[in-house]
């Protein structure tokens, strides 16, 4: 009986090796931890892309500044 229970495990660790050396691998593609990734993310929705929905950013304007006409000497 211990036999059989031994060649039985020979033969399930030779058939888990014979299989796990089976299947052909699959293509991997290296992506760095510090670059994004391309594709749709959890924010970026389909396009890929972060938009920003709002009014535009207006252009500031200095406001007008009334000359100063230059102080004139005092007279004695």
């Amino acid at each position: 009986m211990n036999t059989l229970k031994r060649l039985m495990m020979l033969i399930g660790i030779g058939l888990w090796l014979l299989v796990g050396c089976a299947t052909p691998p699959q293509p991997f593609d290296y992506q760095p931890d510090n670059e994004l990734k391309p594709g749709p993310g959890l924010f970026t929705g389909e396009a890929g892309v972060y938009t920003i929905h709002g009014p535009q950013p207006q252009e500031e304007k200095e406001p007008a500044r009334e000359q100063e006409a230059p102080a004139e000497p005092a007279s004695q």
